[in-house]
């Protein structure tokens, strides 16, 4: 029943909501720029997870889980606390539009009041050593993650799949990685809960790429920047029990392409606020790439970082943590990191090229 409840519920519920996202949801426009659809496309596909993830939680407490409780206490309650915010604002975008300016700036707020409510680890591990963290600078750097995962899958999202695809296999990733500490300390049934919330937004979420593979839904931003912020504050949470490297990792195509995608634009003088065309998956769009095409270059990349971190504690339990007095989480971070950063610059320096001689 509890499978049932974290899996079949939310994808059924998910399914059902965007289909009627689909007939009455805001619509989202062609631009003539970062947008490029042919025609406007029915938008706030979020609001199918958001009532998927929510059912399923429902179907929880129903069984007995003390849901409720758990989900109003920290840590879970600074990340549900920002997810709620973050939907309701991307919400508010995709149907009236807001400046980006006073987006950022709620988001900013939600993220700080995210740590407000527990959501930040005492410590952090790192290559096997546990790192106390000052009060204030533990908070700082989990609202930072929160921010940033939210905007970063929210700026990813501008092809069928590609964001949410993605976002899936981080959050499947995080269930397996989640489980076992769960397992191990049953006294933090706040984890265990954790587990069951990723498990539910993984099922919902392939319940919205159902319509939204096909070309008939948008996530909006409702979808993309709670999804974001949910990935954002597991990661945190993860941080306190696990190596920090290891959701960092699994996030690593998506934030390649923002961060190196922001340097080259910030060197340029270009706008950092304007919306654009500038994003790795958005010169592949532009070179005639299918969306699904270059969905699934993403979601590749991000089976490989889950492979190898899901990898990591069997390795740990052969006794090959350490590698040439290196840490494998790190080895395998830089190592991994190192090859998106090599694959950007080039496709940036070959087919970009290439377009901006074309006027593409």
């Amino acid at each position: 029943m509890d499978i049932i409840a974290a899996v079949l519920t939310p994808f059924v519920v998910s399914l059902l909501v965007c289909g009627l996202m689909v007939r009455f949801g805001p619509k989202d426009a062609p631009d003539g720029g970062r947008k490029t659809q042919a025609a406007p496309v029915p938008s706030s596909g979020g609001v199918g997870i958001l009532a998927g993830v929510a059912a399923s939680m429902a179907a929880l407490e129903a069984l007995g889980a003390h849901v409720a409780g758990l989900m109003f206490a920290p840590p879970l309650a600074g990340v549900a606390g920002f997810c709620v915010v973050a939907a309701l604002l991307g919400w508010l975008d995709d149907a009236k539009g807001l400046p980006a300016s006073a987006k950022l700036l709620a988001l900013v707020g939600a993220a700080l009041g995210a740590v407000l409510l527990g959501t930040a680890p005492a410590g952090l591990f790192v290559g096997g050593a546990a790192i106390a963290l000052p009060a204030i600078l533990g908070g700082l750097l989990a609202a930072a993650v929160v921010f940033v995962m939210a905007n970063a899958v929210n700026f990813m999202d501008g092809a069928n799949g590609i964001a949410m695809g993605t976002a899936l296999i981080i959050l499947a990733s995080l269930v397996l990685l989640l489980a076992p500490s769960a397992a191990l300390m049953p006294e933090r049934q706040d984890l265990a809960l954790l587990t069951g919330l990723l498990l539910a937004a993984a099922a919902a979420t392939g319940g919205f790429l159902f319509w939204n593979l096909r070309g008939k839904l948008f996530a909006g931003d409702a979808g993309a920047l709670s999804v974001g912020g949910l990935i954002g504050g597991a990661s945190v949470i993860y941080a306190g029990v696990g190596p920090v490297l290891v959701p960092l990792t699994l996030c690593l195509p998506i934030l390649i392409d923002v961060f190196m995608t922001l340097a080259w634009r910030a060197r340029r003088g270009a706008p950092l606020m304007q919306a654009h065309r500038d994003h790795a998956y958005q010169i592949l769009l532009r070179a005639g790439w299918p969306h699904v095409q270059v969905a699934r270059v993403w979601w590749g990349m991000t089976a490989v970082c889950a492979g190898a971190v899901v990898a990591g504690p069997f390795a740990a339990q052969a006794g090959a943590y350490d590698a040439g007095g290196l840490p494998v989480d790190v080895i395998v971070f830089v190592g991994l990191a190192a090859a998106g950063v090599w694959l950007w610059l080039k496709q940036r320096r070959e087919l970009g090229a290439k377009l901006a001689a074309e006027g593409k």
